[in-house]
Parts: structure tokens; C-alpha cells; sequence
């Protein structure tokens, strides 16, 4: 129950910050300032990035736990 959870929880925490991080992205005119928001989505450790990565430790921790490894 937990790992689906978590799993669930992850899945909504990516597909949010993706969703904020896209009009970022669409605002950039070339392809060095689109690289530029992306590489500042990856860095950026107090913004949209961390919602990202806490979305993919709780995909991670759902799958140990569903995989009784955990």
C-alpha cells in the first residue's frame, strides 16, 4: 500500500514540476538560452528541481517497496 503511494506521490510530484519547468522553456528564444533553462531546471537545488527530485526518490522507494527489497 505504501509503495503505491509513494509511487503515486512521485509520479504527481514529476508531472508538476514539469509542468511549471515547460512555460520556462517555451519563453527561451534560442536553443543556448533553451539549454540554459534546462541546465538551470537540473542545478537549481531551491526551485522547481527539488520537487523533481523528491518526485524520483519516491518513485524509487515505492519500487523497492513493491519489490520487497525495502
Amino acid at each position: 500500500m505504501i509503495g503505491a503511494l509513494s509511487l503515486v506521490a512521485g509520479v504527481v510530484c514529476i508531472v508538476i514540476s514539469i509542468m511549471l519547468f515547460i512555460p520556462n522553456l517555451k519563453k527561451a528564444k534560442s536553443v543556448k538560452e533553451k539549454w540554459e533553462v534546462f541546465f538551470e531546471f537540473l542545478i537549481d537545488p531551491f526551485g522547481l528541481t527539488s520537487l523533481f527530485y523528491l518526485g524520483l526518490l519516491l518513485i524509487l522507494y515505492g519500487l523497492l517497496k513493491l519489490s520487497n527489497l525495502l
